[in-house]
């Protein structure tokens, strides 16, 4: 086996000068860059929405079919935050989190854990009002449903 050689930071060649990494990173932190920063992520979250609601429907298209169910709900997870949808990107993880913890216990999922997390999931990211979307309630609810459900598959 090859023995580790580390070498050190300042062995690399650096991509800029001193003053150019400088004055690059003033012009990151400048208000105007991050206005236009801001201005691009909002354009974006509307097309990355309509993608999240696209794999809302397919979410609730794959009922019965763990598998899917938990590769919809993981893409929500990761997209639905940026998109403006915390609630449902909350839900989906809590989703993602019973699957995951089911899986280590050898157990089979309650259906009825599975359909209310998709519901709320489809009512948190389709909702038009923001004071409706935000659903950190349901999420806590649920997660303390994920909880007893989990302690019974346990055993507990």
């Amino acid at each position: 086996m090859a023995k580790v050689q580390i070498i050190p930071p300042d062995s690399y060649p650096q991509m800029v000068s001193k003053a150019d990494a400088s004055r690059i990173s003033r012009a990151l932190r400048s208000p105007e860059t991050l206005l236009q920063g801001n201005r691009v992520v909002e354009d974006a979250s509307q097309g990355l929405r309509r993608s999240v609601c696209d794999y809302v429907r397919a979410l609730e298209a794959a009922a019965g079919d763990h598998k899917k169910t938990y590769e919809k709900a993981h893409e929500i997870r990761g997209l639905a935050e940026t998109a403006g949808l915390a609630a449902a990107g909350r839900i989906a993880d809590g989703l993602c989190g019973y699957f995951d913890e089911m899986d280590q216990l050898d157990a089979a999922p309650d259906p009825e854990v599975i359909a209310v997390h998709v519901s709320a999931i489809a009512r948190a990211a389709f909702a038009e009002d923001e004071a409706i979307r935000m659903g950190d309630v349901v999420a806590m609810e649920l997660a303390v449903l994920v909880d007893l459900k989990l302690s019974e598959a346990r055993g507990d």
